[in-house]
């Protein structure tokens, strides 16, 4: 069962794992290309056993492992970060960082509020709250609570949209998605690549 969520925190074991759940889900020809970044959580015990347990029946901060920076060629050049948090003697995957470049033409910074509407620029703003079904699918995507199936979170919204000389940058942050019963999980990318598509077309 590949879903996210392993009894391992062994980043030569887990690293392969999500990488081929990444590839499959993008239909890619050959392997995807990451990098591993240690989040320094050090070393699991009874004491982090006990911490993670409590977590996980009152709440409480995540305590991440390692993050694995990917780097998405098609069908637009993307990176992602699956952040890895720890579980007992295993980890699973959290928050998902999801940042591309935009064609357009973006007079200013803007972001996503709580309430799902963009503020920052009044132009570029104003354009982007006037597609109410791109609003909609913002929400959507950039959620501010859920995840994998027995490791629920919450996280801040996050999308940040940042001109560039003649683009601009943008930034979403989600979360995984069970599915098949939580047999399997989801990056939601082909999500984010509509998203990308329909802000350059608001634009």
């Amino acid at each position: 069962m590949n879903n996210l969520a392993y009894s391992s925190q062994d980043k030569e074991a887990v690293g392969p794992r999500v990488e081929e759940l990444l590839r499959k889900e993008l239909a890619a020809m050959a392997p995807l290309v990451y990098a591993v970044e240690d989040e320094g959580a050090g070393e699991t015990g009874a004491l982090t056993m006990l911490k993670d347990a409590r977590n996980a029946f009152f709440g409480g901060a995540a305590t991440p492992v390692f993050t694995l920076r990917f780097q998405i060629p098609q069908p637009r050049a993307t990176g992602l970060d699956v952040h890895l948090n720890r579980r007992g003697v295993g980890c699973y995957a959290g928050s998902l960082v999801y940042t591309t470049v935009l064609n357009g033409n973006f007079s200013g910074e803007v972001t996503l509020d709580e309430e799902g509407r963009f503020q920052g620029d009044p132009n570029a703003s104003g354009k982007l709250n006037a597609r109410k079904d791109l609003l909609k699918k913002c929400g959507a995507f950039a959620v501010t609570k859920g995840g994998l199936a027995g490791f629920e979170m919450k996280v801040p919204r996050v999308l940040r949209i940042t001109p560039r000389e003649d683009s601009a940058e943008i930034v979403v942050v989600t979360l995984p998605r069970s599915k098949s019963m939580g047999f399997s999980a989801s990056f939601g990318s082909k999500e984010f690549f509509d998203l990308a598509s329909d802000i350059e077309a608001a634009m």
